[in-house]
């Protein structure tokens, strides 16, 4: 009797461990199995309108624009602007040595001086009648041969624009030699710029005047403006096969500089109430796109037929559904049927692009 009591304490002992740790055990798997859930992100899927848009690159110019020259080989004693200068038609904007050899103004200024002094003398005596009509037309003709002689010496040292507008460029110094036909300085109207560009043949069916376009700049922060077609080509350059297009844009905020490297973009066709989603959220299986959508606390795998490619979007033909919780973030770790955690719905313009 005394021999059995010890061994029914054993068994005892032995049933309440397998009881605590079966417990514990149990437990323990439980929380393997909640480990499983895998974090992801989501939005609801509803229907959207998106713009496709293609886009073009060129160089900005003024609408009206001047590249101003030397004619005559001098030195650069002065110059009167500089880069961003407004000026005003016929105003000096760089004044070349005088008395250079090449110049002729010293002369020419100084045989206009004669012939008006002499013609101002000759034009007070014929209308005293103490000299004949040929001599005063001679003196005459000899003041405005001078004065034009002068006037043209004149303009080749003191270099001018031809137009209003903004200086956009200065391209010498005080001091430097100028040779004939040397580019000194270009003005330019920029209230409205010009941007000109070649399209393939299967594009400039998208271009019509009068069609809008937004010109963007990619500087330090982007520039954003609108334009318009105003000239689109019907027949090809036969040197590059191209189909050349002009585009005007709205520069009065004064954001755009000519020069400056743009983008245009047009529309090229618009797409109403379709159901799109992030490019990245299709994963491609077995050589086929699957979305992963939201049912309960797991996920669904569904085969999508896709539609035209947006920037950084896709449209969805089939397979998705308006009022669908599309898995956005941490799809690529899912298999049909995971079971997640849904830690947070994203805005739907996440999904948007052009």
């Amino acid at each position: 009797m005394t021999s059995t009591k010890p061994m029914i304490s054993g068994i005892l002992i032995i049933l309440m461990m397998t009881l605590i740790f079966g417990c514990a055990g149990g437990d323990q798997e439980g929380a393997q199995n909640a480990e499983k859930a895998i974090s992801v992100k989501g939005m609801l899927v509803t229907a959207s309108s998106e713009d496709l848009t293609k886009s073009f690159t060129g160089t900005l110019e003024g609408e009206k624009q001047a590249v101003i020259n030397a004619k005559i080989a001098e030195a650069v004693e002065k110059i009167m602007v500089s880069e961003g200068s407004r000026v005003k038609a016929d105003d000096v904007i760089i004044r070349l040595d005088r008395t250079g050899p090449t110049s002729n103004y010293v002369q020419a200024y100084s045989v206009y001086q004669n012939a008006e002094k002499n013609f101002k003398k000759m034009d007070r005596l014929f209308s005293q009648g103490a000299i004949s009509e040929m001599q005063y037309d001679g003196a005459k003709t000899d003041y405005e041969v001078a004065r034009a002689n002068y006037n043209a010496a004149h303009r080749l040292v003191d270099i001018r624009t031809p137009i209003d507008g903004t200086v956009t460029s200065v391209k010498v110094s005080a001091g430097d030699f100028l040779y004939p036909g040397q580019q000194v300085a270009t003005v330019a109207a920029i209230d409205k710029l010009r941007m000109k560009f070649g399209v393939s043949a299967s594009d400039i069916g998208y271009f019509n005047e009068g069609d809008a376009v937004q010109v963007i700049v990619e500087s330090s922060t982007q520039l954003v403006g609108n334009g318009q077609v105003i000239t689109a080509a019907s027949s090809a350059d036969p040197a590059t096969r191209t189909f050349q297009v002009e585009i005007e844009i709205d520069n009065s905020a004064n954001k755009f500089k000519p020069g400056m490297f743009a983008r245009a973009e047009i529309i090229v066709e618009k797409f109403r109430d379709i159901i799109i989603a992030p490019r990245n959220a299709v994963v491609i299986r077995d050589n086929k796109n699957y979305v992963f959508v939201v049912a309960g606390d797991s996920v669904t795998a569904r085969e999508v037929s896709l539609g035209v490619e947006f920037d950084g979007s896709v449209q969805v033909l089939s397979g998705l559904n308006q009022g669908d919780t599309l898995v956005t973030v941490g799809q690529e770790y899912l298999d049909d049927g995971s079971k997640i955690n849904l830690t947070g719905l994203e805005d739907h313009s996440a999904a948007g692009g052009k």
